[in-house]
Protein backbone atom coordinates (compact mmCIF):
# COMPACT_ATOMS: atom_id res chain seq x y z
CA UNK A 1 0.00 0.00 0.00
CA UNK A 2 2.98 2.75 1.12
CA UNK A 3 4.50 1.57 -2.27
CA UNK A 4 1.63 2.40 -4.40
CA UNK A 5 1.09 5.39 -2.74
CA UNK A 6 4.74 6.52 -2.70
CA UNK A 7 4.37 5.85 -6.76
CA UNK A 8 0.83 7.52 -7.13
CA UNK A 9 2.51 10.49 -5.47
CA UNK A 10 5.77 10.67 -7.76
CA UNK A 11 2.74 10.00 -10.83
CA UNK A 12 1.65 13.22 -9.73
CA UNK A 13 4.66 15.16 -8.94
CA UNK A 14 5.68 14.57 -12.50
CA UNK A 15 2.48 16.10 -14.03
CA UNK A 16 2.51 18.85 -11.93
CA UNK A 17 6.02 19.23 -13.49
CA UNK A 18 5.29 18.69 -16.60
CA UNK A 19 2.43 20.72 -16.42
CA UNK A 20 4.35 23.78 -14.79
CA UNK A 21 7.26 23.55 -17.44
CA UNK A 22 4.44 23.73 -20.08
CA UNK A 23 2.53 26.68 -18.43
CA UNK A 24 6.14 28.13 -18.32
CA UNK A 25 7.29 27.43 -21.94
CA UNK A 26 4.43 28.08 -23.56
CA UNK A 27 2.89 30.98 -21.60
CA UNK A 28 1.88 34.41 -23.55
CA UNK A 29 2.82 37.70 -22.32
CA UNK A 30 0.17 39.82 -20.25
CA UNK A 31 -1.63 41.08 -23.05
CA UNK A 32 -4.72 43.34 -23.91
CA UNK A 33 -6.96 43.52 -27.25
CA UNK A 34 -5.18 45.85 -29.84
CA UNK A 35 -6.95 49.36 -29.03
CA UNK A 36 -9.56 49.91 -31.34
CA UNK A 37 -8.16 53.50 -32.56
CA UNK A 38 -7.14 55.40 -35.83
CA UNK A 39 -4.32 57.73 -36.72
CA UNK A 40 -5.59 60.42 -38.88
CA UNK A 41 -2.93 61.91 -40.25
CA UNK A 42 -3.59 65.51 -40.08
CA UNK A 43 -0.40 67.64 -40.96
CA UNK A 44 0.03 68.57 -37.34
CA UNK A 45 -0.17 64.69 -36.41
CA UNK A 46 2.38 63.98 -39.34
CA UNK A 47 4.51 67.07 -38.17
CA UNK A 48 4.80 65.73 -34.64
CA UNK A 49 5.24 62.08 -35.97
CA UNK A 50 7.96 62.91 -37.80
CA UNK A 51 9.88 64.65 -34.73
CA UNK A 52 9.09 62.05 -32.58
CA UNK A 53 10.19 59.15 -34.74
CA UNK A 54 13.23 60.62 -35.06
CA UNK A 55 14.39 61.90 -31.56
CA UNK A 56 13.00 58.58 -30.03
CA UNK A 57 14.83 56.54 -31.75
CA UNK A 58 12.29 54.82 -33.90
CA UNK A 59 14.16 56.02 -37.15
CA UNK A 60 17.77 55.40 -35.70
CA UNK A 61 17.27 51.88 -34.61
CA UNK A 62 15.04 50.14 -37.76
CA UNK A 63 17.08 52.07 -40.47
CA UNK A 64 20.80 51.47 -41.56
CA UNK A 65 23.42 53.61 -39.89
CA UNK A 66 26.13 55.01 -41.68
CA UNK A 67 29.21 54.22 -39.60
CA UNK A 68 31.16 55.71 -42.49
CA UNK A 69 30.36 59.25 -41.05
CA UNK A 70 30.54 60.51 -37.75
CA UNK A 71 27.47 59.40 -34.79
CA UNK A 72 26.31 56.86 -37.50
CA UNK A 73 23.24 58.54 -39.21
CA UNK A 74 20.37 56.53 -40.14
CA UNK A 75 20.40 55.93 -44.53
CA UNK A 76 17.33 55.91 -46.43
CA UNK A 77 14.61 53.76 -47.24
CA UNK A 78 13.98 54.45 -43.36
CA UNK A 79 12.43 52.37 -41.65
CA UNK A 80 14.05 49.37 -43.42
CA UNK A 81 17.42 47.48 -42.88
CA UNK A 82 17.78 47.82 -39.32
CA UNK A 83 20.19 47.34 -37.00
CA UNK A 84 21.26 44.18 -35.02
CA UNK A 85 21.90 43.89 -31.52
CA UNK A 86 24.32 41.29 -30.01
CA UNK A 87 26.82 40.76 -27.14
CA UNK A 88 28.60 43.68 -27.91
CA UNK A 89 25.62 46.08 -26.58
CA UNK A 90 24.89 43.67 -24.28
CA UNK A 91 22.75 41.62 -25.81
CA UNK A 92 22.23 37.52 -24.77
CA UNK A 93 21.71 36.55 -28.22
CA UNK A 94 21.08 38.53 -31.65
CA UNK A 95 18.14 41.06 -31.83
CA UNK A 96 17.50 42.66 -35.43
CA UNK A 97 15.13 45.79 -35.58
CA UNK A 98 11.85 44.28 -38.08
CA UNK A 99 10.63 46.47 -40.66
CA UNK A 100 8.70 49.40 -40.01
CA UNK A 101 7.82 50.57 -43.42
CA UNK A 102 4.17 50.05 -44.89
CA UNK A 103 4.92 47.24 -46.94
CA UNK A 104 1.99 44.53 -45.92
CA UNK A 105 4.55 41.95 -46.45
CA UNK A 106 7.35 42.56 -44.18
CA UNK A 107 6.42 45.57 -42.44
CA UNK A 108 3.61 46.96 -40.75
CA UNK A 109 1.50 47.71 -43.46
CA UNK A 110 -0.91 44.93 -42.61
CA UNK A 111 -0.98 46.01 -38.81
CA UNK A 112 -3.85 47.96 -37.46
CA UNK A 113 -3.64 51.48 -35.96
CA UNK A 114 -3.89 49.40 -32.34
CA UNK A 115 -1.42 46.81 -32.91
CA UNK A 116 1.61 49.06 -33.81
CA UNK A 117 0.56 50.83 -30.58
CA UNK A 118 0.34 48.14 -28.23
CA UNK A 119 3.97 46.23 -29.69
CA UNK A 120 5.69 50.05 -29.22
CA UNK A 121 4.24 51.02 -25.91
CA UNK A 122 3.50 47.28 -24.00
CA UNK A 123 5.86 44.71 -25.78
CA UNK A 124 3.93 42.37 -27.43
CA UNK A 125 3.66 41.93 -31.32
CA UNK A 126 0.48 41.62 -33.65
CA UNK A 127 0.78 37.53 -33.15
CA UNK A 128 1.24 38.04 -29.33
CA UNK A 129 5.06 36.96 -29.34
CA UNK A 130 6.64 38.68 -26.67
CA UNK A 131 9.53 41.85 -27.73
CA UNK A 132 12.72 41.53 -26.42
CA UNK A 133 12.98 44.54 -24.19
CA UNK A 134 15.92 46.28 -26.57
CA UNK A 135 12.81 47.89 -27.98
CA UNK A 136 12.34 50.21 -24.82
CA UNK A 137 8.76 49.75 -24.34
CA UNK A 138 9.44 50.11 -20.63
CA UNK A 139 10.17 53.73 -21.60
CA UNK A 140 7.61 54.06 -24.20
CA UNK A 141 5.05 53.35 -22.14
CA UNK A 142 5.19 56.58 -20.90
CA UNK A 143 3.99 58.52 -24.50
CA UNK A 144 1.23 60.20 -24.35
CA UNK A 145 -1.68 58.56 -26.57
CA UNK A 146 -1.70 61.28 -28.66
CA UNK A 147 1.88 61.44 -29.28
CA UNK A 148 1.90 57.68 -29.60
CA UNK A 149 -0.82 58.12 -32.38
CA UNK A 150 1.36 61.00 -34.23
CA UNK A 151 4.48 57.98 -34.46
CA UNK A 152 2.12 55.75 -36.11
CA UNK A 153 0.90 58.52 -38.19
CA UNK A 154 4.61 59.06 -39.43
CA UNK A 155 5.30 55.96 -39.58
CA UNK A 156 2.28 55.09 -41.99
CA UNK A 157 4.12 57.16 -44.61
CA UNK A 158 7.27 55.11 -44.88
CA UNK A 159 7.50 54.12 -48.54
CA UNK A 160 6.84 49.90 -48.35
CA UNK A 161 10.60 48.22 -48.52
CA UNK A 162 10.79 44.03 -48.81
CA UNK A 163 12.38 43.56 -45.98
CA UNK A 164 12.11 40.47 -43.60
CA UNK A 165 14.46 41.02 -40.33
CA UNK A 166 16.22 37.82 -39.35
CA UNK A 167 14.47 36.26 -36.34
CA UNK A 168 15.44 36.52 -32.76
CA UNK A 169 18.03 34.11 -31.22
CA UNK A 170 18.56 34.85 -27.40
CA UNK A 171 20.75 32.79 -25.25
CA UNK A 172 18.46 30.24 -23.17
CA UNK A 173 16.38 31.26 -20.44
CA UNK A 174 15.73 34.54 -22.26
CA UNK A 175 12.82 33.29 -25.08
CA UNK A 176 11.42 32.11 -21.56
CA UNK A 177 12.21 34.87 -19.10
CA UNK A 178 10.73 37.77 -22.15
CA UNK A 179 7.42 35.83 -22.24
CA UNK A 180 6.41 37.63 -18.37
CA UNK A 181 8.46 40.95 -18.86
CA UNK A 182 5.44 43.02 -21.01
CA UNK A 183 2.86 44.42 -19.21
CA UNK A 184 -0.42 45.87 -20.51
CA UNK A 185 -1.12 49.54 -20.20
CA UNK A 186 -4.18 50.25 -17.54
CA UNK A 187 -5.32 53.50 -18.58
CA UNK A 188 -5.23 56.83 -20.88
CA UNK A 189 -1.91 58.51 -20.93
CA UNK A 190 -1.06 62.16 -20.89
CA UNK A 191 1.73 64.21 -21.63
CA UNK A 192 2.82 66.11 -18.50
CA UNK A 193 2.76 70.34 -19.11
CA UNK A 194 6.19 71.74 -20.69
CA UNK A 195 5.49 74.44 -17.78
CA UNK A 196 6.23 71.52 -14.93
CA UNK A 197 9.96 71.07 -15.87
CA UNK A 198 10.75 68.22 -13.69
CA UNK A 199 7.72 66.18 -15.41
CA UNK A 200 8.33 67.01 -18.95
CA UNK A 201 12.22 66.45 -18.50
CA UNK A 202 11.37 62.58 -16.90
CA UNK A 203 8.85 63.02 -19.79
CA UNK A 204 11.19 63.72 -22.34
CA UNK A 205 14.47 61.46 -20.76
CA UNK A 206 12.36 58.27 -20.81
CA UNK A 207 10.87 58.60 -24.34
CA UNK A 208 13.75 59.45 -26.36
CA UNK A 209 15.82 56.54 -24.66
CA UNK A 210 18.58 59.07 -22.46
CA UNK A 211 17.89 57.03 -19.26
CA UNK A 212 18.46 53.58 -21.12
CA UNK A 213 21.66 54.17 -22.08
CA UNK A 214 22.95 56.82 -19.65
CA UNK A 215 22.03 54.85 -16.68
CA UNK A 216 24.54 52.49 -14.98
CA UNK A 217 22.85 48.75 -15.85
CA UNK A 218 24.26 45.31 -14.74
CA UNK A 219 25.38 42.51 -16.94
CA UNK A 220 21.39 41.70 -17.66
CA UNK A 221 20.53 44.96 -18.71
CA UNK A 222 19.52 46.05 -16.11
CA UNK A 223 19.38 49.38 -14.49
CA UNK A 224 21.68 49.48 -11.09
CA UNK A 225 19.92 51.60 -8.35
CA UNK A 226 21.55 54.89 -7.23
CA UNK A 227 23.04 54.95 -10.31
CA UNK A 228 20.79 56.88 -12.52
CA UNK A 229 22.33 59.06 -14.79
CA UNK A 230 26.07 58.13 -13.88
CA UNK A 231 26.46 56.65 -17.69
CA UNK A 232 29.54 53.77 -18.09
CA UNK A 233 27.65 51.51 -20.06
CA UNK A 234 29.98 49.92 -22.60
CA UNK A 235 28.26 49.73 -26.33
CA UNK A 236 30.88 47.62 -29.49
CA UNK A 237 30.11 47.23 -32.68
CA UNK A 238 30.90 49.36 -36.08
CA UNK A 239 31.83 51.99 -34.07
CA UNK A 240 34.30 50.45 -32.15
CA UNK A 241 34.01 50.76 -28.22
CA UNK A 242 32.43 53.71 -26.82
CA UNK A 243 30.77 54.36 -23.11
CA UNK A 244 27.84 56.26 -22.35
CA UNK A 245 28.53 59.29 -20.82
CA UNK A 246 28.24 60.57 -17.00
CA UNK A 247 24.93 62.79 -17.19
CA UNK A 248 24.49 63.55 -13.75
CA UNK A 249 25.26 67.37 -12.57
CA UNK A 250 28.34 66.28 -10.36
CA UNK A 251 31.58 68.07 -11.92
CA UNK A 252 32.88 64.39 -13.15
CA UNK A 253 29.31 64.60 -15.62
CA UNK A 254 27.59 67.32 -16.76
CA UNK A 255 29.64 69.81 -14.10
CA UNK A 256 29.69 73.73 -14.45
CA UNK A 257 28.49 73.00 -18.21
CA UNK A 258 25.89 75.54 -19.28
CA UNK A 259 22.73 75.36 -20.99
CA UNK A 260 24.03 76.97 -24.19
CA UNK A 261 27.14 75.09 -24.07
CA UNK A 262 24.69 71.76 -23.63
CA UNK A 263 22.62 72.52 -26.77
CA UNK A 264 26.06 73.94 -29.07
CA UNK A 265 26.88 70.21 -28.61
CA UNK A 266 24.24 68.85 -30.49
CA UNK A 267 24.33 71.58 -33.01
CA UNK A 268 28.57 71.21 -33.26
CA UNK A 269 28.40 66.89 -33.30
CA UNK A 270 24.81 66.50 -34.98
CA UNK A 271 26.33 69.05 -38.19
CA UNK A 272 29.34 66.72 -38.86
CA UNK A 273 29.54 66.72 -42.78
CA UNK A 274 31.51 64.22 -44.99
CA UNK A 275 33.03 60.37 -44.36
CA UNK A 276 35.42 59.82 -41.35
CA UNK A 277 38.87 58.92 -42.19
CA UNK A 278 39.02 54.81 -42.47
CA UNK A 279 40.29 53.41 -38.77
CA UNK A 280 38.79 56.40 -37.01
CA UNK A 281 36.92 55.81 -33.31
CA UNK A 282 33.05 56.77 -34.07
CA UNK A 283 30.09 57.20 -31.60
CA UNK A 284 27.28 55.43 -31.35
CA UNK A 285 25.25 58.28 -29.72
CA UNK A 286 23.10 59.21 -32.52
CA UNK A 287 23.78 63.47 -32.35
CA UNK A 288 22.78 63.64 -36.15
CA UNK A 289 18.74 62.42 -34.61
CA UNK A 290 18.98 64.25 -31.22
CA UNK A 291 20.53 67.76 -33.49
CA UNK A 292 16.94 67.83 -34.82
CA UNK A 293 15.30 68.39 -31.18
CA UNK A 294 14.20 72.24 -30.38
CA UNK A 295 16.34 74.33 -28.34
CA UNK A 296 13.22 74.58 -25.67
CA UNK A 297 12.89 70.46 -25.38
CA UNK A 298 17.28 70.39 -25.39
CA UNK A 299 16.64 73.30 -22.58
CA UNK A 300 14.05 71.19 -20.62
CA UNK A 301 16.34 68.15 -20.73
CA UNK A 302 18.98 70.24 -19.16
CA UNK A 303 17.32 71.58 -16.68
CA UNK A 304 15.54 68.27 -15.34
CA UNK A 305 19.59 66.70 -15.62
CA UNK A 306 20.36 69.63 -12.95
CA UNK A 307 18.09 68.06 -10.80
CA UNK A 308 19.49 65.04 -10.36
CA UNK A 309 21.68 63.52 -7.44
CA UNK A 310 25.21 64.35 -7.91
CA UNK A 311 27.73 60.87 -8.83
CA UNK A 312 31.19 60.86 -8.60
CA UNK A 313 32.52 59.33 -11.67
CA UNK A 314 34.90 59.70 -14.31
CA UNK A 315 34.05 57.67 -17.61
CA UNK A 316 36.57 56.71 -20.08
CA UNK A 317 34.12 57.19 -22.90
CA UNK A 318 36.55 55.74 -25.60
CA UNK A 319 38.65 53.25 -23.87
CA UNK A 320 41.60 51.50 -25.67
CA UNK A 321 40.54 48.64 -24.04
CA UNK A 322 36.72 46.92 -24.28
CA UNK A 323 35.57 45.57 -20.83
CA UNK A 324 35.76 41.58 -21.59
Amino acid sequence: MIKKTLLALAALLALAASGFAGFVFLARPLSRPPQQVSAVATPERLARGEYLAHTSGCVDCHSERDFNRYSGPPKAPFGANGSCFDKGVGVPGVVCAPNLTSDKETGIGAWTDGEILRAMREGVSRDGRPLFPLMPYGDLKHLSDEDALAIVAYLRTLPPVNYKAPAPKLDFPLPVVIRFIPKPLDGPVEAPAKTDTEAYGRYLTNTMGCVFCHTTADPQMQPIPGREWAGDNEFRGPWGAVRSANLSPHETGLGDRTKENFIGLFRAFGNVEGELPKGSQNSVMPWAEYNKLTDEDLGIVYDYLKMQKPIAHTVDKFPKTPRG
